[in-house]
């Protein structure tokens, strides 16, 4: 049998954690047709089915169970050396990846970029707008910012700030529809709301209680979608206020009382952090991030709690 190539081993984990090729495809950057090409080679190589097709998705056979023990252990030795060669580059060119939320990644990250790169113009910033997790330790970005302090001892974290989320509607939504002046207002009023992905979130689900499920007429998995549907005056959404007070069309309803806070956390894997390149992207966002505390906690200060 010829060597083991540690590419599809780790495409092989990918397929094994998903349970699907198009998640899988999208997770590693291929073309599905590539993926399921290079699982069925490396089942031709072994001499094994390794998955069994289900309704539920792909399943791991018992032959590609014992596979998928021995794939992790050459994945941790593998993303160790690469950690251990990148800690060692010490020059101010190359990629870094920086994994944000699609609020702050599409709208507030590029404007402040512009500055990093009249500073580094050797290094290329790839931005991954993602809502869910990346796992940093598989090397999935490089630094992470986070609205949560991370547990895993592999990591360097540096709380950088924080975020305020309030209520917001346009002016014409609220000239056609009247101004709530207390809570009980938001009965009477058309909500934008989180796809069906976030409902069972604490916080979306306490917001959603203000409103009448039967006015909650727009949902969307999409936080700069959900921006654009209360430009457009479908009704109140809950947004950045970093974003949103941007935005002069929208009026913040009832600050006082509906105020969402969450921490900011720069995250990265320790051995990377000894990178020039990667040491100055994690500085150059602590320092953004501290001189836009005030918009970015909609110009208020914290109160330690959320609404």
């Amino acid at each position: 049998m010829n060597n083991l190539d540690w590419s599809i081993l780790r495409d092989f984990i990918a397929v094994a954690e998903t349970g699907s090729l198009s998640q899988a495809a999208r997770r590693l950057r291929l073309s599905q047709p590539t993926l399921s090409r290079r699982i069925a080679a490396l089942e031709e190589q072994l001499k094994a089915q390794l998955f069994q097709r289900t309704p539920r998705g792909l399943l791991l056979t018992d032959a590609g169970e014992q596979v998928l023990a021995g794939a992790r252990r050459v994945e941790e030795e593998a993303l160790a050396i690469e950690r251990q060669a990148e800690a060692a580059h010490q020059t101010l060119t190359g990629t870094v990846r920086i994994s944000v939320t699609e609020g702050l990644g599409s709208l507030w990250l590029p404007r402040k970029l512009a500055a990093f790169h009249a500073s580094y113009p050797g290094v290329c910033v790839e931005v991954l707008v993602d809502n869910r997790t990346v796992n940093l330790i598989r090397r999935e970005a490089d630094i992470a910012i986070r609205m949560f302090r991370p547990e895993q001892p592999d990591l360097i974290a540096k709380k950088a700030g924080d975020l305020v989320m309030g209520l917001y509607a346009s002016r014409g939504y609220l000239d056609r529809h009247g101004r709530p002046t207390k809570p009980s207002d938001l009965k009477d009023h058309y909500h934008v709301g989180f796809d069906e992905s976030m409902s069972t979130h604490p916080g979306v689900q306490k917001l959603e209680r203000n409103f009448v499920t039967e006015r909650i007429v727009h949902r969307s998995s999409s936080f700069v979608g959900q921006l654009s549907a209360t430009l457009a005056g479908i009704g109140i959404g809950a947004h950045d206020c970093v974003l949103a007070d941007a935005e002069p069309t929208l009026e913040r309803l009832l600050p006082d009382v509906f105020r969402h806070e969450v921490e900011i956390w720069l995250v990265t894997h320790a051995d990377l952090r000894r990178s020039a390149r990667i040491r100055a992207v994690f500085d150059f966002l602590s320092d953004v991030i501290a001189a836009d505390r005030t918009t970015l906690t909609g110009g208020a200060p914290v109160m330690g709690n959320a609404a």
